[in-house]
């Protein structure tokens, strides 16, 4: 009971502040994997990634999304390019990948979806928390990243973004040395990537008089 009180008093001013700063949207692109088979190549092996969103526009600089993302992440290891210990490791794996996460984003120029106030377009810079779901284990994350949104007429944005994930944990490629005081550190917890384009649509607000116009 608690708790319902608690998801109706964070998610009511959602809904009730006005519904012209909502938008509902989705996103496709490529999700990858980086860690200790992929030290820092960007986008490899890349899969195909779909997802949807839901965006609180605070005011014209800051907003609030939650998404959720359905992916597949890949990686392998080839031990002509570097060393890492324990040879019977498991050296290849594909996991699929259900990710969701709340993050802000925050704009460098004023930016609306009305394109009347010719504040239709700006770069921002996201953060925030997500958990996700890969090879039957739950993965909480740090994603942050850049992006661009654009509105060419109103209350349609459209838009590009790059994430990187930052894992808390070793449960993408599951690699771990028999010694576990030889386990590397540099890249020791793993990363997910998500790259790729999105379209999300302003809801009208309830009772306005010309939605055309607003």
């Amino acid at each position: 009971m608690r708790l319902k009180l608690l998801l109706i008093l964070v998610l009511t001013p959602f809904f009730t502040q006005g519904q012209e700063k909502n938008e509902i949207g989705a996103l496709g692109g490529a999700s990858y994997y980086m860690g200790d088979f992929n030290l820092a190549q960007q986008f490899h092996k890349p899969s195909v990634a779909i997802g949807v969103l839901f965006r609180h526009n605070i005011n014209k600089f800051y907003s609030i999304k939650i998404a959720g993302l359905h992916g597949q992440v890949q990686g392998d290891y080839v031990n002509t390019s570097y060393y890492l210990p324990d040879p019977q490791m498991p050296t290849k794996f594909s996991h699929q990948v259900i990710e969701f996460n709340a993050s802000v984003e925050i704009g460098f120029i004023a930016f609306d979806t009305k394109p009347a106030d010719a504040n239709s377009f700006t770069p921002y810079v996201t953060v925030g928390g997500g958990v996700a779901l890969i090879n039957k284990n739950v993965v909480f994350n740090i994603p942050f990243g850049i992006g661009v949104k654009y509105t060419p007429f109103n209350r349609w944005t459209f838009g590009a973004e790059w994430r990187l994930h930052k894992t808390l944990n070793d449960h993408i490629d599951n690699y771990t040395t028999l010694n576990s005081s030889k386990k590397l550190t540099i890249h020791n917890h793993d990363w997910l990537g998500v790259g790729g384009f999105f379209v999300s649509y302003r809801l009208i607000k309830k009772g306005a008089i010309c939605p055309a116009y607003y």
